[in-house]
């Protein structure tokens, strides 16, 4: 057993079958090669979708989504879902088995979202996507839009909320950020302790940022949106809940990131998962670290729709 990462036997397991897709040799052969295995992987994790769930894609303000709405939805919430994969991988099969098992386990609508990819379209363009999915389906009502996302996906709703704010758009219920990246890699004590952490090492975190943004000069609002935690202010965000996960560079991202927000008086949780690693979302049907995740993801869905319903 690895003395600073004590995995668990069944977090050991995926983590060991994460590699034998995505490995060293696959993220040499390029981009397309490893967008092939990140795809074959998060398949080879996924489960079925339950029978009783209308699945349907559509083109929403000009961007592809997937639409799950189970036989009886909730019709005071939707969740609007971005996926992780470091800005340049993943897309709508990537997780389509978790949003699938939410919107059933939990009653309610999720949309997922198949924002643009870098590096062929870094910054802003798949903010952009987001930014005009939510102002499409927040026509009707924002105040029943939970946004979610894990990791990059973390990052670009927490990016969506502080351009809300900006713009002066009507803001979310409320946003889930799953392992998130907030900051720039380097500046919170956990990239430094966890350097080396299993599925995901601070020079992957850096390549991934590599892919995503440009070589020009960013403007202030552009970088906050870059970086969520570096913004001047964090007044005026929707109401947050955020996992890490416990063998994760990141875990800082989710801890500094709630403790900026609690100090502008916005409400935030977070819970650490015992025992998961980067990506353990995945393992959300296969291990018992990911189960608990999935859980406690579910069971802040359901508080959030017994909240609204008063």
């Amino acid at each position: 057993m690895d003395k600073k990462y004590p995995l668990s036997e069944s977090m050991t397991g995926f983590v060991k079958e994460s590699l034998s897709f995505f490995h060293s040799a696959v993220v040499d052969q390029g981009i397309d090669a490893q967008r092939l295995a990140y795809n074959a992987m998060t398949s080879h994790f996924g489960s079925s979708r339950p029978i009783a769930l209308q699945v349907e894609d559509q083109t929403l303000a000009g961007v592809k989504v997937r639409h799950y709405q189970p036989d009886a939805p909730v019709l005071n919430l939707q969740v609007l879902f971005a996926h992780g994969g470091g800005w340049y991988l993943g897309g709508l099969d990537s997780h389509d088995s978790f949003c699938a098992h939410l919107a059933h386990d939990c009653g309610v609508t999720v949309t997922a979202i198949d924002y643009s990819l870098a590096p062929e379209l870094p910054y802003p363009e798949g903010l952009n996507d987001i930014e005009r999915v939510y102002r499409s389906l927040s026509m009707n009502n924002s105040s029943s839009i939970l946004l979610m996302g894990d990791s990059a996906g973390g990052n670009l709703m927490a990016a969506l909320s502080l351009r809300c704010r900006r713009k002066g758009i009507s803001p979310a219920y409320a946003q889930c950020l799953l392992y998130p990246a907030l900051s720039k890699i380097g500046s919170l004590p956990s990239h430094l302790a966890m350097s080396d952490a299993p599925l995901l090492d601070t020079s992957s975190i850096d390549y991934c940022w590599g892919q995503y943004v440009s070589l020009y000069e960013y403007s202030n609002a552009e970088i906050e949106e870059l970086l969520p935690l570096s913004a001047s202010t964090h007044i005026s965000l929707p109401p947050t809940m955020l996992f890490a996960a416990e063998y994760d560079p990141l875990i800082d991202d989710a801890r500094y990131y709630q403790q900026a927000l609690i100090a502008a008086k916005v409400p935030a949780e977070l819970s650490v998962i015992r025992g998961l690693v980067h990506s353990g979302l995945h393992g959300f049907k296969s291990t018992s670290e990911g189960r608990q995740f999935y859980a406690e993801i579910n069971s802040y869905v359901q508080s959030q729709i017994k909240k609204l319903a008063g």
